[in-house]
């Protein structure tokens, strides 16, 4: 009995979980639609951390930013930025228990009742949090704010980076009208290795292709 006991304790402790704790940097590689390239990266700085996705689009690009500081493995955001051809196109700023948004030129202010978020700040929540969602989270994308009634599992599978394969655990959630879907790696970091949402009509699906983590190349 004590030799099953020992070896159950033993495979419980080796078996990957979900929650992983928030590194100190990351760099993300991603192909989009077509193969255009983005870039996504993670990093903190004391409680302070910063968020950064890079979309290479036909004719310009857009840059997604933001930041916020860290409670535990709790993201605390402060801003968000949507950035196309050098210009801002929408934010988000919280603070005082409200959060101001809208599209360059406009400005929308609501009381915050519980956690807002951005769909890439809320990659490494879900990330870090055993894809627990925040209590009354809502989601940011600078020109609107949606609720959000839960996140769902589509079950799992394996996702291919390079000449090696890893297991991926999936989600998704609605974000009013359209669907936003994730992927983690549990075995490597959990590190989100497919983020797929819609936007402006568009739909974007970022697929990982190389990954590092405080400056080291991860591979599976």
């Amino acid at each position: 009995m004590k030799t099953i006991r020992f070896s159950l304790l033993a495979l419980a402790l080796s078996a990957p979980t979900f929650a992983a704790e928030l590194p100190q940097s990351a760099e993300l590689r991603y192909s989009g639609n077509w193969g255009v390239p983005a870039v996504m990266t993670f990093n903190r700085s004391g409680n302070n951390y910063k968020i950064t996705s890079n979309i290479k689009v036909p004719l310009y690009s857009i840059r997604f930013e933001s930041g916020g500081t860290i409670s535990g493995n709790r993201l605390i955001p402060s801003y968000y930025k949507d950035v196309r051809g050098g210009k801002t196109y929408a934010e988000a700023r919280f603070g005082g228990g409200k959060v101001t948004y809208g599209k360059a030129g406009e400005q929308n202010t609501e009381a915050m009742t519980g956690t807002t978020m951005d769909l890439f700040t809320l990659a490494w929540q879900l990330a870090a949090n055993d894809a627990k969602l925040p209590a009354g989270l809502r989601i940011t994308n600078g020109k609107k704010i949606y609720r959000i009634s839960g996140l769902n599992s589509a079950g799992n599978g394996q996702y291919k980076i390079g000449s090696g394969s890893t297991p991926i655990n999936k989600y998704f959630l609605k974000r009013g009208d359209s669907t936003i879907n994730y992927a983690f790696a549990p075995e490597l970091h959990n590190i989100p290795a497919q983020i797929t949402y819609s936007d402006d009509g568009k739909t974007y699906n970022l697929q990982l292709t190389s990954v590092k983590i405080n400056g080291k190349e991860v591979k599976p």
